[in-house]
C-alpha cells in the first residue's frame, strides 16, 4: 500500500461515527415521494397495456407453490452472507487488518442496509451510506471504504456482462436481437473505460496531485488504495461473485417454478433464460431514475417472460412475487432492521 504524500494534518474530517445520514429524513423528501410516484406510475401503464385479468391474477398468485416461494426467499438471503466474505477479502487486499475489519454478520448488516437505503430513496445513496457505515464501525477511512465499493461494482458489473451474455446466446439461439447487441456493445465499451482508467490511475497520480487541493491528498490516497488495492485473490472473488448473482438468479428461478413455469423442455436451456431474465433485471435496478428501479424491473421481467412465450397473466403474476422479495421483502426487513441499528448506535 502506498504511503499517502501528504500532511495528515491537512485531511478533512470524515463523518464521525456520531453523525446520522438519516433515512426517515430522506424519504419525506419531496424528490424521493416524486421518484416513488414515477416508478409506480411505470408500473402501472406497463400493466395497462398488457390487458390483464386481475381476478386471473390474484388466483394464480394464491395457487402458488408457498414452500417454492419461501426456497426462493431464502435463497435470495444467502446473497448477502456472500458479499459480506467478498468484501471483507477485498478490505484485507486493500491493505486492511483482518483485526480492523468486522466480522461477516456485521458487514452482511451493512451491506443489507445498504440495499434498502437504495429501496427507499433515489441517486443510490445506499452506496455512500454502507461506506458511512462501515466507517461508524470501524477504523476503516470513509474514502478506502467508497474504493472498495468502486471496486466491488465493477467486479459485479464484469461478470455480470459475461453471464449476461452467455445465458443471451443461450436464450436467443446464438443471435442476440439487435437492440440487445447494442446494449452488450455499450456494457463493454464501458468497462474497457473503466478498466482503462483503474490501470491509469498511479501513472496519473502526479496530474491529480496538481489538480486536487493538497488537503485532499490523503483523501485521494485512501480511495486510491482502497479501489486498486481491492483486487486480489482472484478465484475467490470471481468464484463468490458468482455466487451472489446465482443467488439472484435462483430467486427467480424458485419463484417461476412456484407458479408452475418452465421456459423451455430443456432444462438448462430453460435455466439460462431465467439467468438472462433475472440478471437483465438486476441491472436496470442500477440507474438512479425510481428506488431499486421501481417500475422498470418489474416491466423487464414481465416483458421478457412474455416475449419468450409465457401469458401475461403468469408474467406478470412471476414479476410481482419476484418483487415482493427482492423489493418489498428488503423495504420492510431492511427499516426494522434500521430502526434496531439506530437504537445500538
Amino acid at each position: 500500500m502506498r504511503v499517502s504524500k501528504a500532511n495528515p494534518v491537512l485531511e478533512p474530517a470524515e463523518p464521525t461515527p456520531t453523525e446520522d445520514l438519516s433515512l426517515v429524513r430522506r424519504l419525506l423528501r419531496p424528490r424521493t415521494l416524486v421518484s416513488f410516484g414515477v416508478g409506480i406510475a411505470i408500473l402501472v401503464l406497463g400493466l395497462g397495456r398488457v390487458q390483464l385479468d386481475l381476478p386471473a391474477l390474484a388466483q394464480t398468485i394464491a395457487h402458488a407453490n408457498w414452500p417454492l416461494f419461501l426456497a426462493a426467499f431464502l435463497v435470495y438471503y444467502t446473497t448477502f452472507p456472500i458479499r459480506a466474505i467478498r468484501w471483507r477479502l477485498m478490505l484485507e487486499n486493500a491493505g486492511s487488518r483482518s483485526a480492523d475489519v468486522p466480522g461477516i454478520p456485521d458487514l452482511a448488516e451493512i451491506i443489507f442496509l445498504s440495499w434498502f437505503a437504495n429501496s427507499v430513496v433515489p441517486a443510490k445513496l445506499g452506496d455512500i451510506y454502507r461506506a458511512y457505515l462501515l466507517r461508524q464501525r470501524s477504523a476503516i477511512s470513509l474514502s478506502k471504504a467508497g474504493g472498495t465499493i468502486v471496486a466491488e461494482r465493477l467486479l459485479d458489473f464484469a461478470v455480470l456482462l459475461l453471464l449476461l451474455l452467455v445465458s443471451g446466446l443461450v436464450s436467443f439461439h446464438g443471435r442476440l436481437p439487435a437492440a440487445l447487441l447494442t446494449v452488450f456493445e455499450l456494457g463493454l465499451a464501458a468497462l474497457v473505460l473503466a478498466l482503462i482508467g483503474l490501470l491509469s490511475l498511479r501513472r496519473l497520480d502526479a496530474v491529480i496531485y496538481r489538480i486536487i487541493p493538497r488537503r485532499f491528498h490523503r483523501v485521494y490516497d485512501h480511495f486510491h488504495d482502497g479501489m486498486v488495492g481491492s483486487f486480489g485473490r482472484y478465484r475467490s472473488l470471481v468464484a463468490l461473485t458468482i455466487l451472489a448473482w446465482g443467488a439472484e438468479t435462483g430467486r427467480l428461478f424458485l419463484v417461476a417454478r412456484s407458479l408452475g413455469l418452465a421456459l423451455s423442455p430443456n432444462p438448462v436451456i430453460g435455466f439460462l433464460m431465467i439467468v438472462f431474465i433475472a440478471l437483465g433485471a438486476a441491472l436496470l435496478t442500477a440507474p438512479p431514475g425510481t428506488p431499486a428501479g421501481l417500475g422498470y424491473v418489474e416491466a423487464s421481467i414481465s416483458g421478457a417472460l412474455i416475449l419468450f412465450g409465457v401469458s401475461p397473466t403468469a408474467a406478470v403474476s412471476t414479476a410481482l412475487l419476484d418483487r415482493t422479495i427482492s423489493f418489498l421483502s428488503l423495504v420492510v426487513g431492511g427499516f426494522i432492521v434500521y430502526l434496531i441499528s439506530q437504537r445500538h448506535a
